[in-house]
């Protein structure tokens, strides 16, 4: 594995100068424990802050400073009440599940109660009216939301009174109590304030149904891009959580404030714990690393040193830094453009089609071409190659699955029965189209800037120049790359080779983790066809952004997520395994760590169990504990 050492150092020192000379700036202004305040370098940034929308982890990770669900897990993987009263279950009668007399399910029922002393950051009451409010938009075919697996299990919701209401399932949910969606209200954080969002839903639906031509334009300018979700007016950013917005000044920073309203209360006087935390945008990693060891950044996000040799950070950090190793549960993977396949038709993207990336054929050269153990090596230290969308040791791992070793002698083979030669001598393969024109294999590869993946589109170059592929490599920011404008319209060519992202693979939750999820395709429920794959038929709603479909992985993953029954459903995610396997609707490169960085004396700064999703869930208990009688967990 080459070393990062040598770079780092280079790196370093070329910035260190520009990272003292702003030291004296940001450290004059917010402090950090003089201040008690909290400032974390990130270098990706939301494109906004909807609640119903979007993927990317960082915007989970600032919605979390400024909501919280019905559930939290805690740091250790414990789900606990956050705006709800308690946890749902048999035991307390909340939730129910009706057989008839044959044992076919009929329905199930949950029951739940706000806290009473829940309020949104502007003082208003959190009531059902806010419940039923989110779950209609949740439900709005022209909304593009992101996440619908569990939403289309509702039947109703049932309103007793302001503070208490029952989710009725028509399909059993064995996770009816996690939050990020799987309750079925909103992408993000359940629960969405009525009283900011409706007159902005209803002016922009009103617009869109009148001018249908324009619906997904309108959509995204008029609600996706409304004050609520850019900051742009900070009255309008109202939240659950334990934050308060108050700016957000885009490519530089996010900055909230301690709610002392917030019910969740930390041990001890409020005041000794951080009273605002501030989230810079450092987009390149030297720079943010920079400003770390500079003075100007109190930790980073799980996210900023994705990639770094955490014993060299360490001992970068001189002692002054605790190093965190996170198992994420994410894989990193290689997504294809599916929405070349004749059943897209015309509305299709060409360039898949002309590539022949819906081909089995294809996508099996393409990792047969890569070295994935030397990659994974080279670019991400203690990552683990994968063959699966499940982590290692999870609910229904299959370890009998196609390895995929390297052969380009056989991804070669593969390309030559396809039609494709080399006709011309330059190197790079092509071939006539069944309308006669000549096309090369020139494969668009997109990522965001983070180096490590820098580094592995320069190691895809190489690997797929050996067999006769042109990768042609960009970069863009990952408020670019993860918003409903780019990663969901593979339909449109946005991305019309491979994008390159990872995701959440099982972490206790398969088959209702992100990349099971992503693959989905059609409810069976549900009359309208390929009802998660993003197209203008649908305002590029859904999560399946790769446009794959295979019915069978549809049938079997319906039928886990109707399983309670743990055993029974691992052996339905096994044969949902040999299918990904096969068929690779993406490449998985490689299993995730994680790499956090905070100073000596920041307390409860942690990422916990990989279920948690983000560091930031437990950040009502950040503290310095110079301070005061902080609680250290």
């Amino acid at each position: 594995m080459p070393s990062l050492g040598p770079w780092f150092l280079r790196a370093f020192r070329g910035l260190a100068f520009l990272g003292l000379l702003g030291v004296w700036g940001w450290n004059s202004v917010f402090g950090g424990p003089a201040l008690n305040n909290l400032v974390i370098g990130a270098t990706q940034e939301p494109d906004q802050l909807n609640p119903w929308e979007g993927a990317a982890d960082t915007k989970e990770n600032i919605l979390a400073l400024l909501f919280i669900g019905l559930t939290y897990f805690d740091v250790h993987g414990n789900l606990l009440p956050g705006l709800a009263t308690e946890v749902p279950t048999f035991a307390n009668g909340r939730l129910r599940v009706f057989y008839d007399e044959q044992g076919r399910f009929l329905r199930q029922e949950v029951d739940w109660t706000l806290r009473e002393d829940a309020y949104w950051s502007d003082g208003t009451p959190i009531t059902t009216a806010d419940v039923l409010f989110t779950f209609e938009v949740q439900n709005h075919p022209l909304i593009p939301v992101t996440f619908r697996t569990f939403s289309n299990k509702i039947q109703e919701i049932i309103v007793k009174d302001a503070k208490n209401f029952t989710i009725v399932y028509k399909e059993p949910n064995p996770f009816y109590a996690n939050p990020s969606g799987r309750i079925g209200l909103a992408r993000f954080y359940d629960i969405a304030p009525k009283h900011i969002w409706e007159p902005i839903f209803r002016e922009a639906i009103r617009e869109a149904e009148a001018q249908p031509e324009k619906a997904a334009e309108i959509i995204t300018a008029k609600f996706l891009g409304a004050d609520p979700a850019t900051g742009r007016d900070p009255t309008k950013v109202v939240g659950s959580g334990p934050f308060k917005f108050a700016e957000w000044v885009k490519n530089q920073y996010l900055r909230v404030v301690r709610r002392p309203d917030f019910f969740l209360r930390p041990p001890g006087p409020m005041e000794n714990y951080v009273q605002e935390v501030i989230v810079r945008f450092i987009i390149h990693e030297p720079t943010l690393l920079a400003a770390l060891f500079a003075g100007e950044l109190d930790a980073t996000d799980d996210i900023a040193l994705s990639g770094y040799d955490p014993t060299i950070l360490a001992a970068q950090g001189g002692g002054m830094f605790r190093v965190e190793v996170i198992p994420s549960g994410f894989i990193e993977m290689l997504n294809f453009n599916h929405f070349g396949h004749p059943r897209y038709g015309e509305e299709g993207c060409a360039l898949a089609r002309d590539l022949l990336l819906h081909d089995v054929r294809t996508r099996q050269a393409i990792i047969l071409a890569i070295d994935r153990e030397a990659l994974a090596a080279a670019v991400f230290p203690g990552a683990i190659v994968s063959n699966s969308f499940v982590v290692r040791g999870d609910v229904g791992y299959n370890p009998d699955l196609i390895q995929w070793p390297y052969d380009p002698e056989r991804a070669r083979a593969l390309l030559a029965e396809l039609g494709w030669k080399d006709t011309d001598g330059n190197g790079i393969l092509d071939r006539i189209t069944p309308d006669g024109r000549k096309v090369e294999f020139r494969l668009p590869h997109v990522t965001t800037p983070a180096p490590f993946r820098v580094r592995t589109q320069e190691l895809l170059v190489e690997y797929l120049a050996e067999v006769g592929i042109k990768l042609e490599p960009t970069n863009l920011p990952a408020a670019v790359l993860f918003s409903t404008e780019f990663i969901n319209r593979g339909s449109l060519c946005t991305w019309p080779g491979i994008i390159e992202y990872a995701a959440g693979g099982g972490i206790g939750e398969v088959p209702a983790d992100e990349i099971s999820g992503e693959l989905w395709a059609d409810d069976p429920t549900t009359p309208e066809p390929l009802d998660n794959v993003p197209r203008r038929a649908n305002a590029f709603a859904g999560s399946n952004v790769r446009g794959w479909v295979h019915e069978e992985y549809d049938r079997l993953h319906f039928a886990a997520l109707n399983e309670f029954d743990l055993a029974k459903r691992a052996e339905i995610i096994k044969k949902m395994q040999v299918i990904v396997n096969w068929e690779l609707p993406f490449i998985p490169l490689y299993e995730r760590v994680e790499i956090m960085m905070s100073k000596v004396g920041l307390a409860n700064y942690l990422a916990g169990a990989a279920i948690t999703r983000t560091p930031f869930w437990n950040a009502w208990m950040w503290g310095w504990v110079e301070r005061g009688a902080v609680r250290v967990y």
